[in-house]
């Protein structure tokens, strides 16, 4: 019996000082102390027989920022830096048994329990500065001025996070003849308790839509949107199940064949406190109530009604036939190794994030979101708001609430990949390859609309008994709206109503050339360089948004267009040193086995997308997320490409009122991006055993200015502006590692 080997990595901390950079005379707010990362490794391994062994890993990683804004006199803007204490534990565990020579399991077991912890110091809140309305969380205000300011904005709001993942898997291998057998399962468990703030005290925007400009939106008081809601109280859990079978099939010395076949059925995630909801459109008709939520309006189900899905804690029917089948060929040309073309096509799936229902816990009856637009700054309620909510089978609903909701049948997003490469050797050190690359994604989640403005024309009209001057106005949304023409008394509680779907789709297609010298001794290369494009509709939000979803909620290719990930061209090249043993005594230990290694990073501009900044359409749908109505496009001639002026404003228009922009979604790029890393390092050995080694890093060795991304908001005066830098400046660490 060997025996127990115990060896603890070395305790890493890094600390960086905040950077603050200035490149066009603009005042950037730095945030203020230091960042702490620490992240302490344990390793454990046993060797019990020939046939068994245990391993252990366990990893701790802490990150602690102080908040950008110290309290008190500080400056006000830095509310936009959250402070963070965030905590993961990671722990892996396994076994692995050798029955014989053709015969192998492997047994593993993880956990990972998560806490994220994002806070800031207490400021003011919205009735502090006159707005009459409730907050749940005294002592803060988010406010977003376009073009202007920020003030503690949504996503950096006061938040609890505590996830816990429990994971168990068993892989057995069988080698008979020409195949190697795979044989595995996966089963997962994990937890989620969920708390934001992001819309507690309201989410207040101005956003230029009355004066052009943001901040004279501010100055006058013209306040575009207030989104208010309770806390967001997001407790869910989630079951994964996969098994796969699959086999390696050696048909000949020169041909190698891979198959299998994956199972996983996706259950959707439940949340437990059932804020979950289903509209159906025949009860909305026929004013079907709930029976579970009395005040509720007509055509929302929860878990309790008829009709609402059996896997009631999910919203959705579970799906069981999800099939992956996997396979790939490798042909050796010649039979010497020095030629190979390889294929392979696959099937995979992915599942929605955690938090992807944190918004609907804000929904009414749980925490009566509501989007309140062109209302007054001082009292958006006007008098009447019904915060705070404590929920029952009797709250009641507030007017024109705001709602996500569940198809039932809807499935989890899903992939197809493919490639076909060829590799050849030249020489003895260099290998050269190329590869197309392609996937088709479809089944992606986003969110339509089944409630939105319905433009009416600029003329007088009457709605419902009341007389307007101008038919169709952002005032007027709610009175717009598709279900209020149908039944106005049911509707007058729904405003914003979006349904999950996976009707999304994404389409890549790539050529990638790369090259690498492998040397003994000497210089070591590895390059590639990534020709491709990807082409569809929108990535889908992390969380589903109010009416951020497809502006023709009936057409989805009306958004289709470069992916937000697109890019045109992708190189890397790194490169390794290592100065050979020279001289003897000191000089040989000072010169001797430095190892220095670089990386060059280069890639072309980020997708952008070119937005309105006003709802044209009067619909009420992209005003937010990463789907806005876009401008539309008179010009060909997009670009002037300078600090101040990125784009030519002349290309673009305002479309006419009731009329979406024709500019196709993400047309334009911003400014290319490249990068130098450097790492130099030496290894003392002090024994057999023990060892030291020294590393000195440089990131962004040159310290090169790459230009961060325009602002694409078409309706700001700041508009094509470039006020920020794409990553760090360079930064310098040293550091020691023991090894024993």
């Amino acid at each position: 019996m060997s025996p127990l080997q115990f060896s603890p990595a070395a305790l890493n901390v890094a600390k960086r000082l905040p950077t603050t950079t200035d490149p066009c005379g603009l005042i950037n707010f730095g945030v203020a102390g230091d960042r702490d990362d620490r992240q302490p490794l344990v390793r454990l391994d046993y060797q019990m027989s020939t046939k068994l062994s245990f391993f252990g890993r366990y990893m701790a990683t802490q990150i602690i920022q102080p908040p950008g804004y110290s309290g008190d006199s500080d400056n006000l803007l830095k509310t936009d830096f959250p402070g963070s204490n965030d905590l993961v534990h990671s722990l892996t565990v396994g076994q692995t048994t050798v029955f014989n020579s053709s015969v192998v399991n492997a047994a593993r077991f993880a956990v990972n329990k998560a806490k994220v912890d994002n806070y800031q110091n207490k400021f003011f809140s919205p009735r502090d500065i006159g707005a009459n309305i409730y907050s749940y969380l005294p002592g803060y205000m988010s406010l977003t001025v376009t073009g202007g300011f920020r003030l503690y904005t949504g996503t950096n709001t006061k938040a609890l996070f505590i996830n816990d993942t429990y994971q168990a898997a068993d892989d057995l291998t069988i080698v008979k003849g020409a195949h190697q057998f795979g044989i595995g399962g996966n089963l997962q468990y994990w937890t989620g308790d969920y708390t934001s703030t992001s819309r507690a005290n309201g989410n207040w925007i101005f956003d230029g839509s009355t004066t052009g400009l943001g901040l004279a939106d501010f100055l006058t008081g013209r306040l575009t949107s207030v989104e208010h809601g309770g806390l967001g109280k997001l407790p869910v859990d989630n079951w994964y199940v996969g098994l796969y079978g699959q086999d390696s099939w050696r048909l000949s010395s020169r041909v190698t064949v891979n198959y299998g076949m994956r199972w996983e059925p996706y259950f959707g995630q439940d949340v437990r406190n059932g804020v979950i909801s289903v509209f159906n459109m025949s009860n909305f008709l026929n004013n079907v109530k709930s029976t579970v939520f009395l005040k509720a309006p007509a055509g929302l189900l929860y878990a309790g009604d008829a009709g609402f899905p059996a896997n009631a804690k999910t919203g959705m029917n579970k799906q069981w036939w999800n099939l992956s089948p996997r396979g790939g060929a490798a042909w050796d040309v010649h039979g010497d190794g020095r030629l190979a073309i390889r294929t392979s096509y696959a099937m995979a799936y992915d599942f929605m994030a955690g938090e992807y229902h944190n918004i609907d816990a804000n929904a009414p009856p749980f925490g009566n979101r509501s989007l309140l637009t062109s209302v007054p700054f001082d009292d958006p309620y006007q008098g009447k708001d019904p915060h705070p909510i404590v929920t029952n089978a009797n709250t009641d609903y507030v007017p024109f609430g705001t709602f996500g909701t569940m198809d039932p049948g809807i499935n989890s997003p899903r992939i197809q990949s493919w490639n076909v490469t060829a590799e050849q050797q030249l020489g003895t050190e260099w290998g050269v390859s190329v590869a197309y690359l392609g996937s088709h994604s479809d089944r992606l989640w986003a969110q339509k609309a089944l409630n939105p403005g319905v433009f009416m024309g600029l003329a007088p009209c009457t709605i419902n008994g009341v007389a307007y001057p101008v038919c169709s106005t952002t005032a007027n949304l709610n009175q717009r709206r598709a279900l209020y023409q149908v039944n106005p008394a049911q509707a007058a509680f729904i405003g914003a109503l979006d349904e999950n779907t996976a009707i999304g789709y994404q389409h890549y297609k790539g050529v990638k050339f790369a090259a690498v010298r492998r040397a003994p001794n000497g210089l070591s290369l590895n390059g590639n360089y990534t020709l491709g494009v990807c082409k569809g509709t929108p990535t889908a939000n992390t969380f589903n948004q109010q009416s951020a979803g497809y502006l023709k909620p009936d057409d989805p290719s009306f958004d289709s267009g470069y992916c937000d990930q697109d890019r045109r061209h992708l190189a890397t090249l790194t490169a390794g040193y290592e100065t050979p043993e020279v001289g003897s005594g000191v000089v040989r230990t000072i010169v001797s086995h430095w190892r220095a290694s670089s990386i060059l990073s280069a890639r072309s501009g980020d997708r952008l997308n070119v937005t309105s900044g006003r709802d044209n359409a009067l619909t009420g749908i992209g005003a937010t997320g990463n789907n806005q109505q876009r401008p539309n496009q008179v010009s060909d001639d997009f670009y002037r490409k300078t600090l101040t002026n990125w784009f030519n404003a002349a290309a673009f228009a305002q479309p006419a009122a009731g009329e979406l922009g024709n500019l196709p979604r993400n047309a334009v790029v911003g400014p290319a991006y490249w990068n130098i890393d450097l790492a130099i390092s030496r290894l003392i050995a002090l024994g057999a055993t023990r060892r030291v080694e020294l590393r000195l890093e440089s990131f962004n060795l040159l310290n090169h200015f790459n230009w961060g991304n325009p602002l694409t908001n078409f309706n700001a005066g700041t508009f094509g502006r470039i006020t920020t830098q794409a990553g760090a400046p360079r930064i310098m660490q040293f550091g020691i590692k023991y090894d024993f």
